[in-house]
């Protein structure tokens, strides 16, 4: 493995911070929301919340978005002008998404073994997380740590992507062309079920292994895209 790429995937999670701090802030606040539903429940003071709050592990995916407009609309320029090169960007943000994903996906997994099933019990409802209402816990939560790294990798290197490419006017053309896709798949029948088929393929297809490797192929293919794009991004 490129040695430099390694460099450049460090130095964008190291400047990553803004992300992780909004993200804590954010988890932070959740959880003195549920220490105060546990105190106020241990003394029957509380009967639970009516409301069915998002679980916590979820709130990691929220650095996998922002990680996702930082790391190109914010770092690449730093780096190109501390003398680094286009392709050891490229390389270095795809291996820092591959691991900052790996890290957000087993902490939301055991989040959803340990700290959601502790504090489910003090909500009506208990709480909603993707991994129960996308049906991948069903599969175990290996196979469900699979799949939620490879979704979660799409959406990274989707993000990463048009983000990398705002300043040109395909940036523009592909923001154009996601709002049409949806205006226009939407009210027809035959269109909105290949677009009900594409998010089944990624999210809810009963085959993991084939969702999993459909989100794969389909984030290779896309990040790909940046190569071009970094090629032509202005410093």
């Amino acid at each position: 493995m490129n040695s430099k790429a390694l460099t450049v995937a460090k130095i964008n999670l190291r400047n990553n911070k803004r992300a992780c701090w909004i993200t804590l802030i954010i988890m932070g606040c959740l959880i003195v929301q549920d220490i105060v539903y546990v105190i106020l429940g241990t003394f029957g003071l509380y009967p639970g919340a009516s409301s069915i709050p998002l679980g916590i592990g979820n709130y990691l995916f929220l650095l996998v978005i922002l990680s996702a407009v930082n790391i190109p609309s914010q770092n690449f320029r730093k780096m190109m002008n501390l003398g680094g090169k286009r392709a050891d960007f490229f390389a270095g943000a795809a291996i820092a998404h591959v691991a900052l994903i790996t890290a957000v996906s087993l902490a939301a997994v055991i989040l959803y073994y340990t700290y959601e099933r502790f504090i489910g019990q003090y909500y009506m409802d208990g709480t909603l997380n993707v991994l129960y209402w996308f049906g991948w816990i069903e599969n175990g939560p290996a196979v469900a740590f699979f799949q939620q790294f490879a979704f979660l990798l799409l959406v990274a290197a989707a993000i990463h992507t048009l983000a990398a490419a705002q300043e040109r006017w395909y940036g523009w053309a592909a923001d154009a062309l996601i709002v049409a896709v949806v205006a226009v798949f939407t009210p027809i029948a035959p269109l909105r079920a290949a677009l009900l088929r594409f998010f089944n393929l990624i999210i809810f297809h009963s085959n993991a292994f084939l969702q999993i490797i459909a989100c794969l192929i389909l984030a290779a293919a896309v990040y790909s895209l940046n190569k071009p794009i970094f090629a032509r991004k202005v410093i």
